[in-house]
C-alpha cells in the first residue's frame, strides 16, 4: 500500500536538501582555504636603513612582524652573511629546544621573548667587535608560513680626544704632531687656521691599525713662521658625523730667531757710531774756525770722551748678557747625552742594530724566568759627575727593565756574561706584566694615567738621585735616591726581559725633548 506526499511537501524537501549541500560545499572551500589566509596576514617590516653600532657598545638588530603571532610555534633565525660563509648568529625554536649558535657570537646575543606574541623578533647584540660589521638575515617560520628580511649593519668607534704636540724645529719652522687613539673606520684628519680653513701645509697622516681592528692616527706639519699662528688638528667620523678637535696658539718666540740681546747691541752701536759722527764734525769745524774759544774746544772733547765711554760700557753689557744666555743654553745641551749600546757587554741571546741603537731577544728563550737583571746590555758610555739625560723607546712592551749601575757592578756583570744583576749598586724602573716597579726594596709604583712608551733616564750625580719620566708627556714617574761614589763611572742598563715571548726591542732615541703646547680648548 502506497502513501503520496502532497507535491507542496515534495518541493519544500527538494529545497531543504540544496541549501543543505551548498552551505557544506562553502564550509569545505573555507577550510581549504584557510591556511593561505592565515599566511597572507603575516609579513616582516623591513628596516630603511643600515643600522649603526658603537664598538664596544651593545646594539638592536631590528625584524617586526606586522601582526601578532602564537610564540610558542615561532621559528627564528640570524644568519650572517660574509663571502661564501654563512654564521649561525642565534636560533629561537621553542622555549625547551636546544639552540644553535657560532662560538663567536656565544654569550653576546639576546631575544625579547616576551615580546615574541606582538611580532618582535629583534635580536639584542652586545659588546660589538669590528668583525660584528655585515648584512644579518632574519628568516621567520610559523607553520607553513615563511618570510625573511636583510638588516644591515655597519660598526664605528668614536675615537678618543687629540693632542698637539711640538716636536722638533725644521730650518725656521716649527714641527707639530696631532696624535687620537680609538677610532673605526679611518677618520679624516684636516688641519685648520684660525677662520676654520685648511692650512696651505702639507700634512703627513699615519693610520696605525691594532690588533682589535680600530686605529690610532698621528698626523703632522711644519708651520713656518709668519704664517697663521692659531692652528687646529680636527679628526672627524664620517659615519656618526662627529669630530674630535684640539686648537692652540704658537706665540712668536717659539720660533727660532737670532738673539734679541744682539739686536739691541746693533741699535745701540749704530746710535753711538752717530754720536761720534756729530761729535767729529763739531770737533773738525771748531778747528776750523779760530774764532771759537779753547773752552769750547775742551768742553767738546770732553764730551767726546763721555760718549766713547758710555759707547764701551754698554758694549761690554751687551756681550756679557750675550754671554750668560749661551751659557745657559750649553748647561741644559750638555744635560742630553747620546748612548751607544756595548756589543762586548751583552747577554749571549741579545741581539743590536748596525748602530747600536736597538735592542731584542731572538729567539725568546722560554728556559729563561722573571729574575730581575736578566738579559742585559750595558752601555759604551760612563759618567763620572755632572748630570746626563737620555730617552728609551719602550712601545708596548709589558716586560722590561731601565737604569744605571756601578763600575764595578758592569765588570761583574761582563765576567758573569750578563746572567744577572747583584742585590746593591744599581738603580733602575721595572715594568712586568703591564705593572711598573722601583729598585729600592720592589716597589710596585701607583699606576696613573700614563702610556709611558718612551722613558726618560735622569742621572743628576750632584743631587745623588736618578729620576724616571714618561717622555711623551713630559711627567715625572719616580725619582730614586742614589748612593753615588765620587770618582766613580756609572754606566746606562737595558733589559728587554722577553718574559712574555715578546720580541719587540728597546730604542735609544736622538737628542730631542718634545714640549707639549698648551691647547686653548677642545671640542668633540
Amino acid at each position: 500500500m502506497f502513501h503520496h506526499c502532497p507535491i507542496d511537501v515534495l518541493k519544500a524537501c527538494t529545497v531543504m536538501g540544496s541549501v543543505f549541500h551548498w552551505v557544506t560545499a562553502v564550509h569545505i572551500l573555507t577550510f581549504l582555504q584557510m591556511p593561505h589566509l592565515i599566511s597572507g596576514q603575516f609579513k616582516i617590516i623591513p628596516p630603511q636603513n643600515p643600522v649603526i653600532a658603537i664598538i664596544g657598545e651593545g646594539v638592536v638588530l631590528p625584524c617586526q612582524l606586522t601582526t601578532r603571532n602564537n610564540a610558542e610555534t615561532i621559528t627564528v633565525q640570524w644568519i650572517l652573511s660574509r663571502d661564501s660563509e654563512k654564521i649561525d648568529v642565534s636560533t629561537y625554536d621553542g622555549p625547551n629546544k636546544a639552540k644553535s649558535q657560532d662560538e663567536r657570537y656565544r654569550g653576546r646575543t639576546q631575544f625579547f621573548q616576551t615580546e615574541f606574541q606582538a611580532g618582535n623578533v629583534s635580536l639584542n647584540l652586545k659588546d660589538v667587535i669590528v668583525s660584528d660589521k655585515g648584512k644579518y638575515t632574519c628568516s621567520v617560520s610559523l607553520g607553513t608560513w615563511y618570510d625573511e628580511v636583510v638588516v644591515e649593519l655597519d660598526v664605528t668607534a668614536r675615537g678618543g680626544e687629540s693632542s698637539i704636540f711640538m716636536e722638533d724645529y725644521a730650518d725656521q719652522g716649527i714641527g707639530l704632531t696631532c696624535r687620537s687613539e680609538g677610532w673605526f673606520p679611518e677618520p679624516q684628519v684636516l688641519w685648520l687656521d684660525s677662520k676654520g680653513q685648511n692650512r696651505p701645509e702639507k700634512p703627513t697622516t699615519i693610520n696605525t691599525k691594532t690588533g682589535a681592528g680600530i686605529y690610532n692616527i698621528e698626523s703632522a706639519i711644519n708651520i713656518e713662521p709668519g704664517s697663521d699662528n692659531e692652528v687646529s688638528c680636527k679628526i672627524i667620523n664620517n659615519i656618526l658625523k662627529t669630530a674630535s678637535e684640539s686648537r692652540v696658539r704658537i706665540s712668536d718666540v717659539f720660533f727660532p730667531t737670532t738673539s734679541p740681546w744682539m739686536a739691541a747691541f746693533l741699535v745701540i752701536l749704530f746710535l753711538s757710531i752717530a754720536l761720534i759722527a756729530v761729535v767729529g764734525y763739531k770737533l773738525k769745524k771748531n778747528n776750523d774756525t779760530t774764532s771759537r774759544s779753547v773752552t769750547e774746544k775742551k768742553t767738546m772733547e770732553e764730551e767726546k770722551e763721555r760718549l766713547l765711554s758710555t759707547l764701551e760700557t754698554n758694549k761690554r753689557t751687551d756681550q756679557i748678557a750675550i754671554q750668560d744666555i749661551q751659557e745657559n743654553i750649553d748647561r741644559l745641551s750638555g744635560e742630553l747625552v747620546p748612548i751607544t749600546l756595548d756589543p762586548d757587554c751583552k747577554h749571549p741571546e741579545l741581539k743590536l742594530s748596525e748602530d747600536q741603537k736597538r735592542v731584542w731577544q731572538e729567539p725568546a728563550s722560554p728556559e729563561l724566568d722573571a729574575a730581575s737583571g736578566a738579559l742585559l746590555v750595558v752601555g759604551k758610555e760612563g759618567f763620572v759627575a755632572g748630570r746626563q739625560y737620555w730617552e728609551v723607546d719602550v712601545g708596548e712592551k709589558v716586560d722590561w727593565e731601565l737604569g744605571v749601575l756601578s763600575q764595578s757592578v758592569r765588570d761583574r756583570v761582563k765576567r758573569e756574561k750578563a746572567e744577572k744583576l747583584p742585590e746593591e749598586g744599581y738603580w733602575s724602573l721595572k715594568r712586568s706584566q703591564g705593572d711598573l716597579f722601583s729598585s729600592i726594596k720592589n716597589a710596585k709604583i701607583e699606576k696613573r694615567d700614563m702610556q709611558c712608551k718612551v722613558i726618560g733616564v735622569f742621572l743628576d750625580q750632584e743631587e745623588k738621585i736618578i729620576s724616571f719620566y714618561d717622555a711623551g708627556h713630559m711627567s715625572l714617574i719616580t725619582t730614586i735616591p742614589a748612593e753615588l761614589t765620587n770618582k766613580i763611572l756609572y754606566y746606562p742598563f737595558f733589559s728587554p726581559r722577553n718574559n712574555t715571548g715578546e720580541q719587540k726591542p728597546l730604542a735609544i732615541l736622538p737628542i730631542r725633548a718634545p714640549i707639549p703646547l698648551k691647547p686653548l680648548r677642545k671640542e668633540k
